[in-house]
């Protein structure tokens, strides 16, 4: 069997709250996460997409100079190889894959805004992914019988799980949306091919500045598991709260 973990929305970088600075990521999930990777070393690890936030160069922040104020993308990218990526690294997996998400997407934007930064700014530089083979945003990730994506293609509302398995027909593992959802779909012509949608948990704060204390269906978490050599798999979702988790009937603290 190859194991698989699949890690999304970490969302590293900072944001401006009544003019006080906090992080947008939260480094005691992910040191759970983490933590239960040590002891499950997995073969094949997928960062899902919006691993560094990039907020700084983000168009909704555009003429709101005050939101930024102090904060620089190279900082956040540095911190983010240094506090994650290196981590990871430290696992060994025999393949690293990382998605590009819609907020990693803002740099290509900045580029097309301003063409004389093109290969300036480039996301493989900024966190040193020489090991990761990298999936552009919008595109997807085949693992046997899986298929992993950030989301953003994908609309929004209360069905996002079925959306995933009915636009794509295929099992899907996404995140982009903070939340924890599944659904399950067996076709009338096929019984034995049953497909399913997950959409996986965040790693990144449940109050930003965005959201104006608003209630939210944001829940912490990882998605893991199992594919055989005939492509089928077992995958298991372990919700963080508070900086804990419990896997494999341990518990895992960030």
């Amino acid at each position: 069997m190859t194991k698989f973990a699949f890690l999304t929305d970490l969302h590293f970088g900072y944001e401006r709250k009544s003019r006080h600075k906090y992080p947008s990521h939260d480094l005691k999930a992910f040191g759970a996460a983490f933590a239960f990777l040590e002891d499950f070393k997995p073969d094949v690890l997928i960062l899902g997409g919006d691993i560094l936030d990039c907020s700084v160069i983000s168009h909704h922040n555009h003429g709101k100079p005050g939101r930024v104020e102090g904060m620089r993308l190279l900082a956040d990218a540095e911190e983010c190889h240094a506090e994650i990526i290196s981590p990871l690294n430290g696992l060994g997996a025999d393949k690293r894959v990382y998605i590009i998400g819609n907020h990693e997407d803002w740099i290509r934007d900045l580029e097309e805004d301003m063409p004389g930064l093109e290969g300036l700014l480039d996301l493989d530089n900024l966190l040193q992914l020489d090991q990761w083979s990298i999936i552009p945003q919008g595109k997807h990730y085949n693992l046997g019988k899986l298929t992993f994506l950030h989301g953003d293609q994908l609309r929004g509302g209360d069905h996002v799980a079925k959306a995933a398995v009915v636009t794509y027909e295929r099992s899907v593992r996404f995140g982009h949306f903070h939340t924890f959802q599944a659904y399950t779909k067996t076709s009338a012509l096929d019984i034995q091919l049953g497909r399913t949608g997950i959409a996986c948990p965040c790693l990144c704060t449940k109050e930003p500045r965005y959201g104006e204390g608003k209630a939210n269906r944001w829940v912490q978490g990882l998605n893991w598991g199992y594919v055989l050599p005939d492509g089928t798999y077992a995958d298991y979702v372990s919700i963080i709260t508070n900086g804990k988790m419990v896997a494999s009937g341990k518990v895992y603290k960030g």
